[in-house]
């Protein structure tokens, strides 16, 4: 990723993928509902210092150090974020302000952070805890396969991403 790559980002705005927080002076504490919910989903990238008009505020220098060190404490931590992850935030200098850029990957286990389930949808993260069906649907994306209602007869799905294809 480059400054161009996150300039490109940002032009495009927030959506199932990618996610803007201010966090000019503190870590926003729902930035980790995000990661969890996009490890959960498909992934996708995380900038801090951009609100959500598109506008770069900017991280303060001063504090740039101590927001990537309670984040990466934070998601380290087991009994906050579950399982615990590796992620290496990138800074970068863009109109003269410090944009934190966080990728989040796809994960191949449930997520959660302090014992929540969260899942993304079009622009904003979910709370699915107690929402059984939703909770089901995830774990089965995560396993591989899942069933399908079509026709009113139950199908068994198992899907091959190295095959991009599905049997039934």
């Amino acid at each position: 990723m480059d400054s161009k790559e996150i300039k490109q980002l940002i032009q495009n705005g927030e959506k199932i993928d990618v996610e803007f927080k201010e966090s000019k002076n503190a870590l926003t504490k729902d930035v980790f509902d995000t990661v969890c919910s996009f490890n959960n989903r498909n992934g996708g990238h995380i900038l801090l210092g951009v609100n959500d008009k598109r506008e770069i505020v900017g991280v303060s220098k001063e504090k740039v150090d101590k927001v990537i060190k309670e984040f990466t404490t934070a998601i380290n931590n087991p009994q906050k974020m579950y399982p615990p992850l590796y992620l290496l935030p990138e800074v970068f200098d863009i109109d003269e302000k410090k944009v934190i850029y966080i990728k989040v990957p796809e994960g191949y286990q449930v997520c959660r952070h302090n014992g929540r389930i969260w899942d993304r949808s079009y622009e904003g993260d979910i709370n699915i805890t107690d929402h059984s069906e939703l909770v089901y649907k995830l774990y089965a994306r995560k396993q591989g396969s899942y069933f399908v209602i079509w026709k009113r007869q139950l199908y068994y799905v198992r899907s091959s991403a190295a095959q991009n294809r599905c049997d039934i």
